[in-house]
C-alpha cells in the first residue's frame, strides 16, 4: 500500500502542486515586469528567450489568461497567506480535543 492513497496524504499532494504551481506563474510574472524595459542585445537576447518561456508559462497555466492572471496573482497570493496564518493560529485545544477535565 502506497503513501498516497490516504486522503490525508491526497489532499496534502494537491495543495503542494497547487501552491507550486502559483509559485511558478508568480515568479513568471514577476521576472517579466522586472525585465520589461532591458537593452535587447541582438536577435539571440537571453532576456527575450526567458521572458518568452515565462509567458509561455504564464499563459498554458491559465488557458490564455496572462493578462488577468497578472493581476489574479497578488489577490489569489494574500488569500492564501490570510488562510495559512489563521489556519496556524486556529491550533488544537483540550476543548477541540474533547478531553476530559477532571477536577
Amino acid at each position: 500500500m502506497t503513501v498516497f492513497n490516504r486522503p490525508k496524504y491526497k489532499k496534502s499532494a494537491a495543495a503542494l502542486l497547487c501552491l507550486l504551481l502559483l509559485a511558478i506563474m508568480l515568479f513568471s510574472a514577476f521576472y517579466i515586469i522586472a525585465e520589461s524595459g532591458h537593452d535587447c542585445e541582438d536577435e539571440d537576447c537571453p532576456i527575450c528567450a526567458c521572458i518568452r518561456q515565462c509567458e509561455r508559462t504564464i499563459h498554458l497555466a491559465c488557458a490564455g489568461t496572462a493578462v488577468k492572471t497578472t493581476v489574479f496573482l497578488p489577490v489569489v497570493f494574500m488569500i492564501l497567506a490570510v488562510f495559512f496564518k489563521t489556519s496556524i493560529c486556529l491550533q488544537e485545544s483540550l476543548v477541540s480535543q474533547k478531553v476530559r477535565l477532571n477536577s
